[in-house]
């Protein structure tokens, strides 16, 4: 309370601990009544500070207490749409700015499993890769899903009356949902390649794993330019230059891998069969990118005429 009293009177008034209310004089008194609310203010946020001080150091107990109270049900990969949902469509460029933001997370999700493609590639026991494997299935999952929904909300959304932009944008979004979920199963296409591979113990090699893991940098460039595309308002999206020359880089990169691999087969530097699941894969990582592209050649097409 003293320490409360010090604080007040700070703020400029009588100290509320120190000063007798019956035998102030008014002016006193009336200072008094006007320090109430620092004083109820001053005393909560000292009991919060206080208390986060002290209960700061029993956060992992805190943990294990609610994990024990809510066990966890699902692996924690859950994605909901977050701008847009069922029974709130506003006006057409409300709903299209709506869309246009759930567009650039859904593209981040395809981007993100991009990583379980990389942990599949490089698992080095059949436990590991198929513990990546899931997740590329249960993500191949979660893009369907997304296109379902961003589908479903288009659909309403064209029962309304839209200007010409907005009917070609509406377009434009289609094709976009329908190359993310294209993404996603490549995904699971790939898992399905590794799969086949482990299977018949093709094992890729060092060298292989190595090199796919550079062609999935190259990939993940392609995925940058695609989210910088997407984020940048139509009205500023003056090309996709960034997407064309990324998109270069992928099938340089995938022609460079071919030309190196059948060098590799001439000389039996590792089994043919090896080889061929080594060049799926690559070939699987090169149709991503052709898909990245479309989705900023689909965002430029909405662009308006001048």
């Amino acid at each position: 309370m003293r320490l409360l009293g010090s604080i007040v009177e700070l703020f400029g008034f009588p100290n509320p601990v120190a000063t007798d209310f019956a035998t102030a004089d008014v002016a006193t008194r009336e200072a008094l009544v006007a320090s109430l609310p620092y004083s109820v203010a001053t005393l909560h946020t000292l009991f919060n500070v206080i208390n986060t001080c002290i209960l700061v150091w029993f956060i992992p107990v805190i943990v294990k207490i609610v994990k024990w109270m809510v066990p966890d049900k699902g692996d924690g990969e859950v994605f909901r749409l977050k701008y847009i949902s069922a029974g709130t469509m506003g006006t057409a460029d409300m709903a299209l700015s709506s869309v246009k933001m759930e567009l650039v997370r859904y593209g981040d999700l395809c981007r993100r499993d991009l990583n379980y493609i990389r942990e599949a590639i490089g698992a080095g026991t059949q436990e590991e890769f198929e513990k990546a494997n899931e997740k590329l299935i249960k993500y191949e999952e979660i893009t369907d899903h997304m296109e379902h929904e961003i589908a479903s909300y288009l659909n309403e959304a064209t029962r309304n009356e839209m200007s010409h932009d907005g009917t070609v944008r509406i377009r434009s979004f289609y094709r976009i949902i329908g190359e993310m979920e294209s993404l996603g199963d490549s995904g699971e296409s790939i898992g399905k390649i590794l799969a086949r591979a482990w299977a018949h113990s093709q094992k890729l090699t060092d060298d292989m794993v190595r090199k796919l893991g550079h062609m999935c940098d190259t990939v993940d460039g392609a995925y940058q330019a695609m989210h910088d595309n997407l984020e940048t308002p139509l009205v500023k999206l003056e090309g996709i230059t960034n997407a064309e020359e990324a998109e270069e880089r992928v099938n340089a990169c995938r022609d460079t891998l071919r030309e190196e691999h059948l060098a590799n087969i001439e000389k039996s530097n590792y089994p043919y069969e090896t080889g061929a699941f080594y060049m799926d894969v690559v070939n699987a990582l090169e149709k991503m990118g052709d898909f990245i592209i479309n989705i900023s050649q689909a965002q430029i097409s909405a662009k308006p005429e001048k």
